[in-house]
């Protein structure tokens, strides 16, 4: 049978790899086609076929186009299927709305920013800007009020260089939203076509014909000197110890629940507790939690989270002073209730050691019923700033009516 891996040939495989071609893509959120009258097997990553809305807007619209074109161009190249719109109120099918806004700062020092909304779960695209950290000043994210029924994300850069804008933004934008597309999987060489571009080069150093008679193949028995090998052995030990020793904050998020439904109220309520246990090798620092709920107002939240003003007062006295959670911020319950988002933080500095778990224990949910085929959803984000780590729980709370 034939292969096609992304749109591209990759010659022929046996008839009994199919299975395990079956097999690989399943696991892995692939997409698998075969067809049968044409022979052919057809695999491609899960970027393919994902619909994406993008919207650029700065001052200059030669920028603009120019812009929209370099970011159509890449994202294509991965199967996605990207549209460019100009009235943006409001958005119903898709997989990503993103866009990018500018401004011209102060000074001469430029800065971007993040707004996401409701549906955009979880994003810390910080680290894949790291190599612009010394040109870019990152400020971090920022909650949109708006009701687009698909994730949105809008990079907002303040920047006075256009030159900066056109060759930087593309490849920016393109990060961002590849980022967001593939979640929190890993990227392979089969979602980012690496394979066929290492394909490719290989293909063109060896047709090229450019001192074809100079290449040669190395020898399969040559042999190494003991003194040489040896350091070789060395290097290789060496580069492990310092890769064991690099610090990598990680951790597991999840709820343990159990719903008790009440059939003369009409009313449920689930007890739950949400743990985050640190699976890296450095202490994890003052995590901040948000339990998001959907609908906002068929769900309340209950237990043993004190408002910010009452925290001193009413909390557990331990013998390093208050303990426990509280709500964040002032205007919490105004925020939580316009977003369906409760921001809690522990009441005193809070560290994780390594192999450590701690847990917001006593919660209680509390959902209204909905109509038949609607659900109730309630998910769980922990964000470490210092880290700058941020990290959605392995389950969520989940009910259809």
């Amino acid at each position: 049978m034939k292969l096609k891996i992304n749109n591209h040939d990759w010659g022929s495989i046996p008839d009994y790899s199919l299975s395990a071609i079956q097999f690989f893509c399943a696991e892995y959120n692939y997409h698998f086609n075969w067809n049968k009258e044409e022979q052919m097997v057809e695999v491609n990553s899960s970027l393919h076929g994902k619909k994406v809305w993008l919207s650029v807007n700065t001052p200059n619209e030669n920028i603009n186009h120019e812009i929209h074109e370099k970011v159509k161009e890449v994202l294509t190249h991965y199967g996605v299927d990207i549209s460019i719109i100009e009235n943006t109120e409001w958005l119903s099918e898709g997989d990503l709305f993103f866009e990018l806004v500018t401004s011209k700062p102060k000074g001469d020092k430029r800065f971007v920013s993040f707004g996401y909304n409701e549906k955009l779960n979880s994003i810390n695209v910080k680290k894949n800007l790291s190599v612009y950290k010394d040109e870019l000043h990152f400020n971090g994210y920022y909650l949109l009020q708006e009701r687009h029924s698909i994730p949105h994300l809008r990079c907002s850069i303040q920047c006075k260089d256009e030159e900066f804008l056109l060759n930087e933004a593309p490849a920016i934008l393109t990060t961002c939203a590849l980022k967001i597309l593939l979640g929190n999987q890993k990227p392979t060489l089969l979602d980012l076509n690496v394979m066929h571009l290492l394909k490719t080069t290989g293909k063109l150093v060896e047709d090229s014909g450019i001192n074809k008679d100079e290449i040669k193949k190395p020898n399969r028995h040559t042999e190494i000197e003991d003194k040489e090998y040896e350091e070789i052995k060395k290097q290789k030990a060496n580069r492990k110890t310092r890769e064991s020793q690099v610090k990598k904050p990680s951790a597991e998020i999840y709820f343990d629940y159990n719903l008790l439904p009440n059939r003369k109220l009409e009313r449920y309520s689930i007890k739950a507790d949400f743990f985050i246990k640190n699976t890296g090798n450095v202490d994890l620092l003052n995590p901040k939690i948000c339990f998001r709920m959907n609908p906002p107002d068929k769900i309340e939240i209950g237990g043993q989270i004190l408002p910010p003003e009452m925290s001193e007062i009413f909390s557990i006295q331990g013998q390093n002073g208050a303990q426990g959670w509280k709500y964040m911020g002032e205007d919490w319950l105004e925020k939580a209730f316009a977003t369906g988002d409760y921001w809690i933080e522990s009441i005193q500095e809070s560290v994780i050691p390594p192999g450590e778990t701690i847990a917001v224990e006593g919660l209680q949910f509390t959902l209204e019923n909905l109509e038949e085929q609607e659900t109730s959803t309630i998910l769980g984000f922990v964000l470490f700033e210092e880290q700058e780590l941020q990290l959605s729980s392995n389950n969520k709370i989940m009910i259809t009516f």
